[in-house]
């Protein structure tokens, strides 16, 4: 009986310790007895803990990992993916591969191509092969997850902590390639995640399995799956045609905001591939992320409201970059638009704002 699973899976739930108790009818410390293995439940309860977090009951009686097909883990933080963690995902994976080959679906994995440094031209080749094997041109991508798993993927939604964005996983054989992804966070950042994880799949998977230290922010394994996944996204035609005029300026919030709607990518993924693609410098980037986290919150992400948050037509798009590069006046604006000049007054502090 695999009960140290209860903890995980709680946790994973956001369910402190009080809480599943009352709901199962005992203390919280023979919950944790039982979480730290000092103590079985008795099977109804465990039937009763089953329910209440939306497992099988079968989960806890789990053959042990070592007589199950093995798959190869990676984490940007491995200390994230315990091994009760890993028992639970291995099973979710292997249910899945159960389903298709019931209707006779081949296993995929994606093409390894392998790369232990930071290769920026390298990595906008493989993105838009990518884009091309996902049947995408230059427009946007819509529902990547759903994407994915047109091309055989096994893309799986799990309740996780919030510092955690994914994991993904493969075997050669048996069950293919597999991205779990946190299911609470916003689909932007379920988006971003997807793509980063196969990067990881492309590029390192020799590296699956492997005991390593958490990434690090200038960690080239990072910088390559983040790099991977903004260009998947964000085409460089794409986003430089779209930025025309904004070179190396602030990018305003309502501009953010409509690129957001109209690609699906959060605004995050934006200055990210700006910076990439160098219409903004790295420092403005690291200022106007910043200025969103102040502002928001470092945990903020644009499937929450937004100010300006409408989809911006092409004219006005076009009227607005005018106004802040002076080639027209407010009242002009206005006038081209059909709005109260004293309504463009206002927005036009949103598009000028800039933190000093």
């Amino acid at each position: 009986m695999n009960v140290k699973l209860i903890g995980e899976i709680r946790r994973a739930r956001g369910l402190s310790q009080g809480e599943l108790g009352r709901r199962v009818g005992v203390t919280r410390q023979t919950l944790a007895a039982w979480e730290k293995g000092e103590r079985e439940p008795p099977v109804a309860k465990l039937a009763l803990l089953a329910r209440e977090l939306g497992v099988p009951l079968e989960l806890f009686f789990e053959r042990p990992q070592a007589e199950a097909p093995a798959l190869l883990f990676r984490a940007d933080d491995p200390k994230a993916l315990s091994s009760e963690l890993r028992t639970l995902l291995s099973k979710k994976a292997r249910d899945y591969r159960e389903i298709e080959e019931l209707a006779g679906e081949t296993p995929v994995i994606p093409e390894y191509r392998p790369r232990a440094d930071y290769d920026p031209d390298f990595i906008e080749q493989v993105a838009r092969e990518v884009r091309v094997w996902l049947g995408a041109e230059e427009g946007p991508l819509g529902d990547v997850l759903h994407l994915l798993e047109q091309r055989g993927l096994k893309v799986i939604l799990q309740s996780l902590p919030a510092e955690v964005s994914g994991f993904s996983a493969y075997d050669e054989n048996e069950v293919g390639a597999v991205i779990f992804i946190n299911a609470e966070h916003a689909v932007e950042r379920q988006r971003f995640t997807a793509l980063h994880e196969l990067a990881h799949l492309i590029f390192h998977r020799q590296e699956y399995n492997e005991p390593k230290r958490p990434a690090r922010k200038r960690d080239p394994r990072e910088k390559t799956a983040n790099h991977f996944a903004a260009a998947v996204l964000l085409p460089p035609e794409t986003l430089k045609d779209e930025l025309r005029g904004f070179e190396k300026r602030w990018l305003p919030l309502p501009l953010l905001a409509d690129l957001r709607f109209r690609y699906g990518v959060s605004v995050r993924t934006v200055l990210l591939r700006a910076a990439q693609l160098k219409l903004i410098s790295q420092k403005q980037m690291g200022q106007q992320l910043g200025w969103i986290n102040k502002r928001f919150g470092q945990l903020w992400e644009p499937g929450e409201p937004l100010p300006a948050s409408q989809t911006l037509g092409r004219l006005e798009r076009l009227v607005w970059k005018l106004v802040l590069h002076e080639q027209i006046t407010l009242s002009r604006a206005a006038e081209v638009l059909g709005e109260p000049v004293p309504e463009l007054h206002r927005r036009l502090r949103e598009w000028r704002e800039v933190p000093a």
